[in-house]
């Protein structure tokens, strides 16, 4: 991977295809699997709070800031000047990228459908909102390899930990299913980053001093862009209550011990957690 030092040494994983292969399939099959529509989901109305509405406003700002978070990935895995085999491996992080970005998407879509059908929004002033955020900018806060991947790691499962709280809190059936849907999709994401950091070829002590040096510093995207960010996230956390962000890193933390007992075999079982409604 671009930028990505001592790779070789530390995290061979990074600098093998067939390691690469092997996480992008099962990927790729859990994303075939469990493929829906932001089109089988409909309601002439919502029984929601302000609070909940404005907690869904956010989502969707985050979720709907695709443009931003492509253009990371296609500036991080699309150096035309790397070497061929470096090229090699960007191209298979590609995959990942297109599908993930088309499951972003998909999130998007479906919860500014929920929003405009719900009657609570106003469709010229959501667009004018979406419009604001998108126009801002996002840069990945890592320039190595291994610690963007970590950083993304705990992205994917924060927003899967999330979605899933708000799902089992909100009263209102047909959200708690969208957003459960959501919340298996994102865990998902979150064990292609897993299975690749947890490979046995990776030297486990290495990745655990990584994880605690991005672990301090972590934010989540676009936190600097969003305006008003502090009241959005209150609205966020009251939506969610049984949402706690130190489950976050005390899960990758348990996951990294578990992979150090097993040498790395087997998967992280992330999608357990998440019902399949």
């Amino acid at each position: 991977m671009v930028g990505c030092v001592g790779a070789t040494e530390k995290f061979a994983s990074f600098d093998d295809p067939a390691v690469v292969d092997r996480v992008l399939r099962e990927y790729l099959r859990r994303s075939d699997h469990t493929a829906w529509s932001p089109y089988q989901f409909f309601s002439g109305g919502a029984d929601l709070s302000d609070t909940e509405v404005s907690a869904l406003k956010t989502a969707l700002f985050v979720e709907d800031h695709l443009p931003a978070y492509v253009a990371e990935h296609l500036r991080f895995f699309g150096d035309h000047c790397a070497s061929d085999a470096r090229q090699t491996l960007d191209r298979k992080m590609l995959r990942f990228t297109f599908r993930w970005a088309a499951e972003e998407d998909r999130h998007s879509h479906v919860l500014e459908m929920y929003l405009l059908r719900s009657g609570r929004v106003k469709r010229k002033e959501l667009e004018a909102d979406l419009l604001r955020e998108r126009r801002t900018t996002y840069r990945f806060p890592y320039r190595s390899a291994i610690e963007t991947c970590v950083y993304l790691a705990l992205q994917e499962r924060a927003t899967h930990l999330y979605y899933a709280a708000f799902a089992r809190d909100v009263r209102e059936p047909l959200l708690s299913s969208i957003l459960h849907r959501m919340a298996a999709d994102e865990a998902s994401h979150a064990a292609f980053f897993y299975d690749l950091l947890l490979s046995p070829e990776n030297d486990l002590d290495a990745l655990a001093a990584v994880v605690r040096t991005v672990a301090r510093e972590f934010k989540m995207p676009v936190q600097r862009n969003l305006l008003k960010y502090r009241a959005q996230i209150a609205a966020l956390m009251r939506s969610a209550p049984s949402y706690r962000h130190a489950d976050v890193f005390a899960h990758i933390l348990r996951a990294l011990d578990r992979s150090a007992r097993t040498n790395g075999r087997g998967s992280l079982e992330l999608l357990g957690a998440v019902s399949s409604r």
